[in-house]
């Protein structure tokens, strides 16, 4: 750009009284930087000895050389334009790189003023230039490193959010002028927080690094890659605009991230789970195609890892979904619209009820929310924690309700999530449930499912025996259905074993399954623990489970999940009996 120059006064004046030429000489040698005569051509009718220095030519290839010829391509116009600009509008200033020695570029900040002796004419042909330029390389060359230093990821070296974002508005902005449509890629690591919580921001750090140049050296060079944050990578990749194009490198990507790392003396194992947004299919700026490719990312996750999911219209609504749901749940804890049910554990022979499940439920004014939707939302916006830690209350505080009751000796079954058995403070508010209540420790179950003891079974075994001294019992819920390694049944303090209810379901008609649940009876019965069969629904699953040994079922045969005042209704009017022998 071309600006007026600050030195026009100094310039006037010495157009109007030039000094004697050899003081002039020795002033414009002192001064540094290009000083120089120039003609309108461009012709060098003078440079000064420093000058030369500088851009680091001989005074004989100066004399057949212009302004022009040793300015950048790229600058010529700029310069040309000051040069006119100069005649008519006064002094001129620009920023351009001129050529030194041929082999390297210098910045320079140009002022430029028309030269009008005392004596003579001005303007036309005959014009000539006073031109001085100022050396602004250093700081040119600071202001790129700290341009690329905003764009620039500092662990990985990779670009950074910033970047992509700018990289995806030039790719959308070249495909709309004719380019290729594009694909848009984020890739979270499967495992990583595992390793950087056990093993040290360091290790992640490196880990991180490694895994960036590995995605490098797996896409093309018209590819560009970043590091959005955390574990999370994002790829552009120009003419993959379908799943089919995509598929060499998806694969690629996928089998680099599953080769071991080698950290320091750690081997690490990690794999990827990939989301894919296309341009312009699933949207047309960069905030939606990387929002709508981190959706997709979660749904491969979501999908056993280690996988690519695209994007889809249909997702895209699911997630609204999800999102109203969610901020409509922080409004419903301090509205009270959640609540518990109870639904009854019986002896399979007399139906009689030995305990209750508590089963959390919501009712919002547009109508009820299935536990299979806000359950998962609860647990990955942290919800869960308060909720898990309400219902427990409520659980113990109903129970000692109906202990003055006619319904005194049941016990109460509670579900806890994994967040919450391993938060810190779970030992503390289960304690502090019990004390709060008054009931007995014993009568308290707290249901797990097999992946929460395993994620940490060191940790979990902590928390069971501190637990385990208040009287508090545990049930594996789900059994089956996850990880079925028996060895931690005689590891950790349990009393039940809790059969999945697919087994159940299936009994009459699977050999399969009535092998599991026989095999899990078997060993319930051998490891001194209690079963309860989940999901019984008609009288031959229950004849079944009788036949079998089972010691305890829950189902919709004897009763759904009830509110406490009609689980009172139903006990006051003889459908149920509590347990006499319990």
């Amino acid at each position: 750009m071309v600006e007026p120059s600050t030195l026009a006064p100094a310039i006037a004046e010495a157009s109007a009284a030039a000094p004697a030429p050899a003081l002039s000489r020795a002033l414009v040698e002192l001064t540094g930087g290009l000083s120089a005569h120039v003609a309108a051509d461009g012709r060098f009718l003078f440079i000064a000895e420093a000058s030369l220095r500088l851009l680091e030519y001989s005074r004989e290839y100066i004399d057949h050389a212009t302004l022009f010829e040793l300015t950048g391509i790229e600058d010529v116009p700029l310069l040309q334009d000051a040069f006119s600009a100069a005649q008519t509008l006064g002094p001129q200033q620009c920023t351009v790189r001129l050529l030194r020695g041929l082999t390297d570029r210098v910045w320079m900040r140009l002022r430029i003023a028309q030269y009008t002796p005392r004596i003579g004419g001005a303007g036309g042909a005959g014009a000539t230039f006073i031109v001085h330029g100022e050396d602004i390389t250093a700081f040119k060359e600071n202001e790129a490193r700290l341009s690329d230093l905003a764009v620039r990821d500092a662990v990985t070296g990779l670009g950074n959010r910033q970047y992509i974002q700018q990289c995806i508005v030039e790719t959308i902005q070249h495909a709309r002028e004719g380019g290729p449509n594009f694909a848009v890629a984020l890739l979270d690591l499967d495992g990583f927080k595992k390793v950087n919580d056990s093993l040290g921001h360091d290790v992640g750090d490196q880990l991180l690094r490694d895994a960036g140049q590995r995605l490098i050296a797996q896409i093309r060079e018209t590819d560009m890659a970043a590091r959005m944050g955390g574990d999370e990578f994002v790829l552009v990749l120009p003419g993959c605009d379908n799943e089919q194009a995509l598929g060499g490198i998806v694969k690629r990507l996928l089998s680099a991230v599953q080769q071991p790392f080698q950290v320091g003396d750690q081997l690490l194992h990690l794999t990827t789970s990939i989301g894919v947004s296309f341009y312009p299919q699933h949207g047309d700026s960069a905030g939606l195609l990387i929002k709508h490719a981190d959706a997709a990312m979660y749904c491969a996750k979501d999908r056993g890892r280690n996988g690519l999911f695209v994007y889809t219209d249909d997702l895209g609504d699911l997630h609204r979904k999800a999102f109203s749901l969610e901020s409509a749940m922080f409004e419903a804890i301090h509205n009270g619209e959640f609540s518990l049910h109870y639904q009854p554990i019986c002896d399979p022979i007399s139906l009689n009820v030995k305990g209750v499940e508590a089963l959390m439920r919501w009712h919002p004014a547009l109508g009820p929310v299935s536990p299979a939707e806000f359950i998962p939302l609860a647990e990955a916006n942290g919800l869960i924690n308060l909720l898990g830690g309400w219902a427990l209350r409520a659980a113990c505080m109903q129970l000692a309700r109906w202990d003055r009751t006619r319904l005194d000796g049941l016990y109460m079954s509670v579900n806890v999530s994994a967040q919450q058995f391993h938060h810190p403070s779970f030992p503390s508010l289960v304690w502090q449930a019990i004390a709060d209540s008054g009931v007995e420790g014993h009568r308290l179950v707290l249901e797990i499912t097999e992946s929460v003891l395993m994620r940490d079974p060191e940790q979990a075994n902590l928390v069971l025996r501190e637990l385990q001294t208040l009287g508090v019992r545990f049930a594996v819920d789900d059994f089956g259905a996850g990880y079925s390694s028996l060895g931690y049944l005689k590891r950790f303090p349990l009393s039940a074993l809790k059969i999945d209810r697919s087994f159940v379901k299936d009994m009459p008609t699977s050999p399969n399954d009535r092998t599991i649940v026989t095999a899990v009876l078997g060993l319930a019965r051998e490891l001194g623990l209690s079963a309860v069969a989940e999901g019984v629904e008609t009288e031959e699953q229950r004849q079944m489970l009788i036949d079998r040994g089972c010691h305890s079922i829950q189902g919709w045969l004897v009763s759904k999940a009830l509110p406490a005042g009609e689980l009172e209704a139903a006990f006051a009017s003889g459908r149920l009996n509590v347990d006499a022998g319990h």
